[in-house]
Parts: C-alpha cells; structure tokens; sequence
C-alpha cells in the first residue's frame, strides 16, 4: 500500500474511534422518565393535589357568583389560581432540581438528562430519583396516572375535533 492510502485508512479510523475514545473520558449520563417522576412521587402527587384543590375552591367562588360579578369573579379567579399554579409548579421544579443534583453526587453522573434527549446509552436513574424523592402510594400512584390519561385522551379529541370543524366550516 502505498503511504496515502495508509494515511486515509488511518485517518478514517481514528475518526471513527472519536466516539469510543470520547466515551472512556468518564462522561457519565443519566437520564430520567419525567412522566413517571410527576406521576410516582409523594411530592408531585401532594403539589398536584394541592393545584386541584385550589382550582376548586376557585370554581366554587365562581359558581356562587351571580350573574353580574360572574366576570369579575371568573377573571380573578384565573389569575389567582395561575399565580396559584405557577408557584407550587415552580416549587415543585426547584424540589426536583434538588433531588436531581443530589443523585447525580451519588452516583457520580457528569449530567443528567429527560428520556426524550437521550437516544441511546445513559443510565436510566429514574426509579433512584423516585425513591429518594419518596414513592407515592400505588393508589396514589394509579390516580396520577388516571389523571394523565384522562388529559392525553382529552387531548387526542380536541386536536381530531380540530380538522372535522375545519373540514365543515369550508
């Protein structure tokens, strides 16, 4: 062979060994399944109890409205309870980002990542984060995720309902 092919066929391999070399610099990533953080934990299922309970007290004050305050009452009501949401969303997200730093420490993780973003490799670290967020109860548990399939349900009607009104409306 002569000397440019020896240098082509070395160059293309160490390109591809970029990747495996890159990996054995210790770069260790975890990733977690979002959907099953919010729907498993006690603290997810307490803030998102708390979330409903405050929409509810809000929906009741606006029902005993009457019909004239009825606006007013509704419009506050929406800013209360989005100021409301906001909050424990937002209280919610520090807890977990908390508890994610934490885990990472522990089981020496260079980053760690939602499900989504990782295509492949990763250490999937979400029942660790759940356990030490606290498991919720399975009753808990299966409410939360009643709950989320109820939405996504309402979700797939809304968007097929979607086309059927643009279909008829032309």
């Amino acid at each position: 062979m002569n000397k440019k092919v020896k240098s082509l066929i070395l160059g293309a391999t160490m390109i591809m060994a970029l990747p495996i070399i890159g990996g054995c610099g210790g770069n260790n990533i975890g990733y977690v399944d979002s959907q099953k953080i919010m729907t498993q934990t006690s603290k997810s299922i307490e803030i998102n109890k708390e979330i409903n309970a405050k929409g509810k007290e809000l929906q009741a004050k606006v029902d005993a409205a009457d019909a004239e305050a009825k606006l007013q009452v509704m419009t506050e009501a929406k800013q209360d309870f989005d100021a409301f949401s906001a909050s424990k969303t937002q209280e919610l997200k520090q807890y977990v980002d908390q508890q994610v730093n934490e885990l990472a420490k522990e089981k020496k993780l260079d980053v760690v990542l939602l499900k989504g973003a990782v295509i492949g490799g990763g250490v999937d670290v979400t029942d660790d984060l759940i356990n030490k967020m606290g498991k919720a109860s399975d009753e808990d548990i299966k409410a939360a995720e009643a709950e989320v399939n109820a939405q996504d349900a309402q979700q797939g009607e809304t968007q097929q309902a979607q086309p059927a009104e643009a279909a008829t409306a032309q």
